[in-house]
C-alpha cells in the first residue's frame, strides 16, 4: 500500500470515528436528550470502536512496506508506527467493551466510571493518530549542519590584526630605502677604482735645497706684526732684522 492511499484512507476512517464518538459516545447529548433511541446510540458506539481499530489497517500495511530492510527505515519510525497500532487497537477495545457493558450497566450507578473509560479511549486513540503521522516526520533525512558564525570578538580581532598587517609595510619603508641606499653607496665606492698618484715624490736633499733657496731668498715683511727670529732649518740658520 502506498503512502497516499494510507493516508487518506486513514484520515476518513478517523473524521467518521470522532463525530460519531461526540455525538453518540461522549457526550452523546441527543441520546441523553430522549431525540433518540438509546439501541441506536448502542450500535454506533460500537461502530465508532470499530472505525477506531479498521483505522489501524493502512498503519499496517505501511509498517510491512517500510520494514524491508532495503528501505533502510529508521527505527523510530518503525517504532512509532508499532505504537499507533496497538494505540489503535487498545481504543477500540476500550470503547466496544464499555458500550457492551451498558447492555447491564446503568448510567445512573456507573455513568462516571463509564464516561471516564470513554474519555480514555479517546485519549489514545489520538496518541495512535499522532504516532502514525510521526513516524513519516522521523523518516525523513536529517538537515544539513548549519555553518558556525563567528562571534563578534573574533571579528573584531580579526580587523586589528589586518588594520596592524596594512600599517606595517608602511612603516618599514624608509628603513628599507635607507638600507638600500648604503648599499648602493657601498657598491658605488667598491666599483670606483683606487687612483693612483703618478706624480714622483722629491727626494729629501731636493726638498733641503728648495727650501734653502726660498729662505734665503725672503725679504721681511712690515705686514706681519710679530718678528720672526731664530728660524732653523735643517742644516743652514737664518736670522731676519
Amino acid at each position: 500500500m502506498g503512502r497516499t492511499v494510507a493516508v487518506i484512507w486513514h484520515v476518513s476512517f478517523s473524521i467518521v470515528a470522532a463525530g460519531l464518538y461526540f455525538f453518540f459516545v461522549l457526550p452523546r447529548w441527543p441520546e441523553l436528550m430522549g431525540d433518540t433511541p438509546p439501541t441506536l446510540g448502542l450500535v454506533l458506539r460500537i461502530v465508532t470502536g470499530v472505525l477506531i481499530g479498521l483505522a489501524s489497517l493502512p498503519v499496517v500495511f505501511t509498517l510491512q512496506r517500510t520494514k524491508r530492510p532495503e528501505l533502510a527505515t529508521p527505527e523510530l519510525a518503525l517504532r512509532l508506527r508499532t505504537a499507533s497500532i496497538a494505540l489503535h487497537v487498545l481504543a477500540a477495545v476500550l470503547i466496544v467493551g464499555t458500550a457492551v457493558s451498558e447492555i447491564w450497566l446503568s448510567l445512573d450507578g456507573f455513568g462516571p466510571w463509564l464516561f471516564g473509560i470513554y474519555g480514555a479511549a479517546a485519549a489514545i486513540a489520538l496518541l495512535g493518530i499522532f504516532a502514525f503521522y510521526l513516524a513519516f516526520v522521523a523518516e525523513l533525512p536529517p538537515p544539513p549542519p548549519k555553518p558556525v558564525k563567528t562571534r563578534e570578538k573574533a571579528q573584531r580581532r580579526g580587523r586589528k590584526n589586518a588594520i596592524a598587517e596594512a600599517d606595517e609595510p608602511e612603516t618599514e619603508e624608509p628603513e628599507e630605502t635607507e638600507d638600500a641606499g648604503e648599499t648602493e653607496a657601498e657598491a658605488e665606492d667598491a666599483e670606483e677604482p683606487a687612483k693612483v698618484n703618478l706624480t714622483k715624490e722629491p727626494s729629501d736633499d731636493e726638498t733641503d735645497d728648495g727650501e734653502g733657496k726660498t729662505l734665503r731668498n725672503r725679504r721681511p715683511s712690515s705686514k706681519n706684526g710679530t718678528k720672526r727670529r731664530g728660524l732653523r732649518t735643517r742644516g743652514e740658520v737664518t736670522t731676519e732684522d
